[in-house]
């Protein structure tokens, strides 16, 4: 089992609220090396927006439009 896997099975568990409250979903979780899949750039599309996400050489991300 992943890391991930590990993640996303922790964070599928039922949390509790104070009552009254309204649940929130916790964050979705993704490693950038998955994300990346060994590469040094992606492009994402957003809304019919493309946008490029790029791991530096300092190990740093950058999102551009």
């Amino acid at each position: 089992m992943t890391l991930l896997d590990r993640y996303l099975s922790d964070t599928t568990q039922t949390q509790t609220q104070p009552t009254g409250s309204v649940a929130i979903p916790p964050r979705r979780r993704v490693c950038s090396d998955q994300l990346l899949g060994g590469l040094r750039e992606m492009v994402i599309v957003h809304d019919g927006c493309e946008y490029v996400l790029r791991l530096t050489r300092q190990n740093k991300l950058i999102l551009t439009k």
